[in-house]
Formats: C-alpha cells, structure tokens, sequence
C-alpha cells in the first residue's frame, strides 16, 4: 500500500514546535511491514490543507491526518476535510458526551468553542480519545481512507495505537498482502558515524538485499539496517557486525535502560556528584521507571563550598588543582559513593563554556572519574563543541565508563 502523512501547522513551519509524530507513526508503521512514501507538512491555512487532501487522497491508499482538530479559529482540519469530502460537519452525540464528562471532572466550564472539537464530517466513522478531547474521525475520499487525528503526541499516539495500526493491519489482510519490511538498529556509543559507516561497509557487500542506513541522536550513532521479504532473516544475518564494545543496545533498548538492566543484574546501586553537566546523568537514569531501585540520587555540585560539603572535597584539593582537574574528580566520586553508600559512584567536572577556558584547560574539558568496588579511575575528555553538546557528552562518558564497568565484571 502506499501511505502518506499529512501534517498542519503552522507551528511545524515556523521551527516553534517539532514534529515527533510523523518519525514515531514511521517506525510503527514499519512492525507492519509498511512504509510511510512521503510526508507533506501545511500550515494553518484552508486552501492549502484542501488542497494537500485531495491530492493526497488522489495517490495514496491511506493517508494519515494530524492536527487541526482544536477548538480555536486556527484550527481548520475537520472543516476543510468536511469540505473535500462534499458533507456538512455534525455534532457527533457519543464525543460531546465523553468532552462534557471529561471537563465535569476536572470542573472546566464548555464553552461553545469547545463543541468545536466534536464536530465531524456527516457519514465519518468516529473513535473516541482515550486520552483527549476531539475524536479521531475517518473519510473514504478518492481512492484513500484518511484517518484524522489530534497532533498531541500524547493523544496521536494512543489513537494510533489503538484504532489506526489495527485497521491498517485489516486493510492489508484484505488485500492479501505478506511482503514484510524489517528494520533493525545496531546502537553505539563512542564511534563516531564516519567511523561506524567504515566499519560496516564490508558487511554492505556481502548482504546485497539488507540497506544500510545511520542515524544520529547525540551523542549515540545507531546503524539501521532494513530487509524486505516475508522474514526477518535478511536484516537479522546483518543486524550485529562487529563494532566490539561500542554496541550497547539493539532495536528498543537505550542508553539508560541498558545500564539499569547491568546494575539489577548484579543487585547494584548508584550515585552521581555533578558540575558541568547539571544533572543530566540524573535526568537520563530517571527517564526509565523504577530508577529508585538502583539509582540512590545525584549531588550537583556546582560551586566549591558544596562540592566541600556535600560529596567532601577538600579544601586543599581544590586549591592545588583547581576544580576541572583529576584529584577532585576522584574525589567527587569517592565522596559521592561514601556518603550514599552505594556500590558504584559516578563525577563530572569541567569547562563547559561559553567561556572559563585557559591554555592549560581550555574551554570542553571534562574530567569524568568512577569509584567502586575495585577502586577509583578518573579520565580526561575534551568536547569541542557548544554548551549543551560538552553537557550531554560528559554525561555520556562518565554512563559509559560505568556501563563498560558494569560489562567487564569489575
């Protein structure tokens, strides 16, 4: 089947708000073995949003709608798609009830904007949001069926989950459809692409009908891997090629995930003593639930006075070295693990800049340091990039020397 999206907003053209539902529908897609061909993205205006729909609708056998379902005067879609289809909207009776029974228990009045968001195309299959208040509704226009949804991500992806996948599943059954796209994701951590792409190019050649494809989310490089056939097997012989310890995870695993599941294994805990990067490690590690259970809480100390007392640096350490040196960084660390009891304690200092650099530490320098079991290892980084890349970088490197820690058994 052919799928399109089709995305409105002007938010999406002004760089305001990001579009994270279009790559999060792609990848579902893909579990069914199909492809999203194309994704046009309009702003808040009639003419364009009709249209994109008619063409669309004239190409595509399903064509995925969202935005444009709110209650203010910006927002057209249900209206224009009402037009495109030749139909008045109506007052669907089973989403104003949910709307009016949602907003009685969080004691908001409805006002008349608000039976906006339940108005529908005449003749539109409806699904009500589980998690929102406007409805998806689905059209047959031309040779496509168009599902409508809220651009919340929240209430996007729940409807998609729930009532878009399944009938798209349905429509392919109906067609007798079997061809299967298999995509799998090698991620690494410390390789840079260009590395990654070298490494991989003579597994390229000798699996002709797998592509290959990178993928960036700083600082991970995942290489992605698709298959076409009615197996997994093609992608499946190319999905590990030998990256050594740079691999972390595969497919839905991440970063932080990976390392939870190494401490749980070994029924170990963790602190972190932060600087320069300002509790990012924590951020990361509390993303995954049940963090409690191994991650016992981080210490971002900023200034001197509270590396002194709250991790117990001293005072003449950071008067000999400074505080973006190895000593503190031990000491970060040790102090960290004392004071929360923990198996394994994590430190970061540096220069994360704009400015603060010399010539003996320029701006970037990171000093990253672990204390367990086995001791203390401190290490030196330099990150030349802007602020918010030395941030997330020394994050990384100081997860990674655990996770390869955690890995090696010491």
């Amino acid at each position: 089947m052919r799928v399109e999206s089709l995305c409105t907003g002007d938010e999406l053209l002004t760089g305001t708000t990001t579009d994270t539902n279009s790559t999060w529908f792609q990848q579902r897609l893909l579990g069914l073995g199909e492809q999203v061909a194309r994704t046009t993205v309009v702003g808040d205006v009639r003419e364009e949003i009709l249209e994109a729909l008619r063409t669309l609708s004239a190409r595509a056998d399903v064509v995925l709608v969202s935005g444009g379902l709110g209650p203010t005067s910006d927002d057209l879609t249900a209206e224009v798609a009402a037009e495109a289809a030749g139909v008045p909207l109506v007052l669907h009776a089973g989403a104003e009830a949910q709307l009016r029974e949602r907003f009685a228990k969080r004691n908001i009045v409805v006002t008349e904007n608000n039976l906006k968001q339940v108005q529908v195309p005449e003749g539109a299959e409806v699904v009500l949001n589980p998690v929102g208040s406007a409805p998806m509704f689905i059209l047959r226009l031309g040779r496509a069926v168009l599902f409508f949804l809220p651009g919340v991500p929240r209430e996007f992806r729940a409807l998609v989950e729930e009532a878009v996948l399944p009938r798209i599943r349905a429509l392919r059954a109906e067609r007798g459809q079997s061809t299967f796209r298999a995509l799998r994701l090698v991620k690494t951590v410390g390789l840079p692409e260009s590395h990654l792409d070298a490494r991989v190019r003579p597994i390229v050649a000798a699996h002709p009908s797998v592509t290959f494809g990178f993928r960036t989310q700083f600082p991970e490089n995942h290489l992605k891997l698709m298959a076409e056939g009615p197996t997994q097997e093609a992608a499946d012989a190319a999905s590990r090629p030998l990256l050594g310890d740079h691999v972390f995870g595969i497919d839905d695993e991440t970063y932080a995930g990976v390392i939870a599941g190494l401490l749980l294994a070994r029924g170990n805990t963790l602190a972190v003593a932060e600087s320069c990067s300002g509790g990012r490690i924590a951020d990361l590690l509390t993303t995954v639930p049940g963090a409690s259970r191994w991650f016992l809480g981080s210490a971002v100390a900023y200034h001197n006075d509270l590396k002194q007392r709250w991790v117990g640096v001293r005072e003449e350490t950071l008067r000999a070295h400074g505080a973006v040196s190895e000593p503190v960084a031990r000491e970060m660390a040790e102090g960290a693990r004392r004071v929360a009891g923990s198996t394994w304690a994590l430190s970061v200092t540096g220069i994360a800049g704009p400015d603060g650099g010399t010539p003996e530490k320029p701006v970037g320098t990171v000093w990253t340091a672990i204390a367990g079991p086995s001791g203390t290892e401190a290490r030196r980084h330099l990150f030349l990039w802007e602020r918010d890349l030395v941030r997330t970088a020394s994050a990384y490197a100081a997860l990674e020397q655990l996770r390869r820690a955690l890995r090696g058994g010491g």
